[in-house]
């Protein structure tokens, strides 16, 4: 019996181009969720955005925020994996223009156009759980962090062990459900180990090819067929 629910944000559930969740979907992980179902929303985005996001269908919800460095149930924290601080330093030393993401907000360094303005790293005052530089420079290796993602100008930095496969075997963990009762949908890069650690995982169509897991076109379809919605 299926009994926990990941799924992924941007090109997943919520479709390329899109800025906000439609009331069919928040009434169907509604629906899930009055089941006893646990729906664990597993994005790259801070908690703060992810909150707002989902509105007043977020205190039924879990967060796996940051590629994976945060896990978030009802405001708790369940899981976190900061950056190491020495990486941190020599990074922003590095590359002085960026945001950083701790617990609760995100800092904004050298005019980056996300989060708070501070002038320097020592106003950050929490464990760094996401770098995002502003450059082209980040190498991909390094074993002080994870290259979560890339485009041209933008690099984003989380701890090696931070991702969504290792915050998903967490959670499953702490609710002692297994692998074959948990359903996976996602689209990208940062979604491989999340697929590879349930019983049930789909790949958005044309997508993520060499991946073993079934395509789907519709998450809600898929979602309503797997729970007779």
């Amino acid at each position: 019996m299926l009994r926990l629910v990941f799924c992924d944000v941007d090109g997943t559930l919520l479709p390329r181009g899109e800025t906000a969740v439609s009331e069919e979907t928040l009434d169907v992980l509604r629906r899930l969720t009055d089941r006893g179902i646990t729906v664990a929303i597993a994005s790259g985005r801070p908690y703060p955005q992810l909150r707002a996001l989902f509105g007043a269908l977020s205190h039924r919800l879990v967060f796996i925020c940051l590629d994976g460095a945060l896990t978030r149930r009802h405001d708790f924290v369940l899981h976190k994996r900061p950056l190491p601080p020495k990486a941190v330093a020599q990074l922003l030393s590095e590359y002085p223009k960026a945001t950083v993401h701790g617990r609760e907000a995100a800092y904004s360094l050298g005019g980056a156009p996300v989060g708070r303005p501070i002038a320097s790293p020592n106003e950050v005052g929490e464990p760094v759980l996401k770098l995002e530089l502003f450059t082209d420079k980040v190498p991909e290796e390094n074993p002080n962090y994870r290259l979560a993602y890339r485009e041209p100008g933008i690099a984003e930095l989380v701890a090696p062990c931070a991702n969504k496969g290792n915050a998903a075997l967490t959670l499953m963990d702490k609710l002692g459900i297994t692998p074959e009762q948990a359903v996976a949908f996602g689209d990208s890069r940062n979604d491989k180990e999340l697929l590879s650690v349930v019983g049930h995982p789909y790949r958005m169509r044309g997508t993520l090819p060499g991946v073993d897991a079934t395509e789907t076109d519709s998450v809600l379809h898929t979602l309503r067929t797997l729970f007779n919605l």
